[in-house]
C-alpha cells in the first residue's frame, strides 16, 4: 500500500460525520496519486445530491487535500463559488469551513491581514459547532486555528482538554503534538519544542502516510536546528527527504531540500548549502520560500 494522501484521508476512515458508501469508497482508490484521488473524489460526488452533508464531506477532503499539497490555485477556484454566503443555502454549518480555508488560502498568498479575519471568523463557527457536538475533527481545526492566531495559551489548554480524551487514533495524536510544538515555537521554548516534535513524529510514523512523515521529520529537524543541533538536524531532514520522495510531494522535497541548505548555512558549511541549492527546482518551490532561496544563493556565493 503506498498512501500518498494527507492527514484528511484518515479522518476519512476515523471521523466522517456521515456514514455513507460513497464516501467509504473513496480511500482504497486514492493510493496512486492526488489526481487520481481527486477525479475519484469528483467521480463519487456527481453520485451525490449537490450541498448535502455527503456531498460536503467529499468537498472539504478535496479542500483538505489541494492546501496540503500546496496547491493554491486550484484551492481557491474550488472555494471561490462557496465564498458567497448565498450559495451555502440551507447549509450554513459549512460556512466556518469555508472561511477557514480561504484564511489559508489568504496566508499563503501573504494577505496576512485578511487571512487573520477569515480564520477569526471560522474559529467562532467551528467553537459554536464543537460547544454542541464535539468531535476530534473539529478539535484539531480549532486548536490549529488558535495557534495560527497565535492565542497559544489558549491552544495550549485546548490541546490538554483534547490530549486527555484519550483517543485510539494515532492522527489525532500527531496533529495535537504538531500544534503544541507550533505554540512552543511561539514562546521560544526549544525544549519544549523539540519535546512536542519527537511525539509528533512518533506518532505520524503509526500512520501509513509518507508526506505526514515527511512533514513531522522536517518540523522536528527544524527544532533541532534551532537548538544549533546541526548535524542531528541534517539527519531528521534527510529522512524527511525520503518519505517526501516516497509520497511523490515534489513541493515537500524541494522545501526540505532548502531548508537542509539553510541548516548548513547555520552550521557554516556553504560548500554543502551550495550542493544543495543547486538540486532544488526553483519552478516545484512554492512561491513563498522563492525570497529565502535566493537569499541562500547570494550568502553562498564563492568570495
Amino acid at each position: 500500500m503506498r498512501p500518498l494522501l494527507a492527514t484528511v484521508l484518515f479522518f476519512l476512515a476515523l471521523f466522517v460525520f456521515h456514514a455513507n458508501a460513497a464516501i467509504k469508497d473513496i480511500q482504497p482508490l486514492c493510493q496512486d496519486s492526488v489526481d487520481e484521488c481527486l477525479s475519484k473524489i469528483r467521480a463519487q460526488q456527481s453520485l451525490l445530491d449537490k450541498n448535502t452533508p455527503p456531498w460536503w464531506d467529499l468537498q472539504v477532503r478535496r479542500f483538505d487535500i489541494l492546501f496540503n499539497f500546496q496547491r493554491y490555485d486550484e484551492l481557491y477556484a474550488l472555494l471561490r463559488p462557496w465564498l458567497e454566503a448565498t450559495n451555502l443555502k440551507g447549509m450554513p454549518e459549512y460556512k466556518p469551513l469555508v472561511s477557514l480555508f480561504f484564511g489559508k488560502w489568504l496566508r499563503a498568498s501573504g494577505r496576512e491581514q485578511e487571512a487573520r479575519i477569515a480564520l477569526t471568523i471560522s474559529l467562532t463557527g467551528l467553537r459554536a459547532q464543537y460547544e454542541k457536538m464535539p468531535s476530534p475533527q473539529l478539535g484539531i481545526r480549532i486548536l490549529n486555528l488558535l495557534t495560527v492566531l497565535g492565542k497559544t495559551k489558549e491552544a495550549q489548554d485546548f490541546a490538554e482538554q483534547l490530549e486527555g480524551e484519550n483517543y485510539n487514533a494515532p492522527v489525532f495524536y500527531h496533529e495535537i503534538f504538531a500544534e503544541l510544538g507550533h505554540a512552543a515555537l511561539k514562546e521560544g521554548d526549544n525544549a519544549k519544542h523539540i519535546e512536542y516534535r519527537i511525539k509528533s513524529l512518533n506518532w505520524a510514523l503509526k500512520l501509513p502516510d509518507y508526506q505526514q512523515q515527511a512533514i513531522a521529520y522536517s518540523n522536528y529537524a527544524v527544532a533541532l536546528r534551532n537548538n544549533r543541533n546541526y548535524q542531528e538536524a541534517e539527519q531528521a531532514f534527510l529522512n524527511g527527504l525520503a518519505c517526501a520522495e516516497q509520497a511523490k510531494d515534489i513541493a515537500q522535497i524541494n522545501s526540505i531540500k532548502l531548508r537542509i541548505a539553510e541548516n548548513a548555512t547555520l552550521g557554516n558549511d556553504p560548500e554543502k548549502a551550495r550542493r544543495w541549492l543547486k538540486q532544488i527546482s526553483v519552478e516545484g518551490l512554492p512561491s513563498l520560500q522563492l525570497s529565502r532561496y535566493r537569499k541562500l544563493v547570494k550568502d553562498n556565493a564563492p568570495h
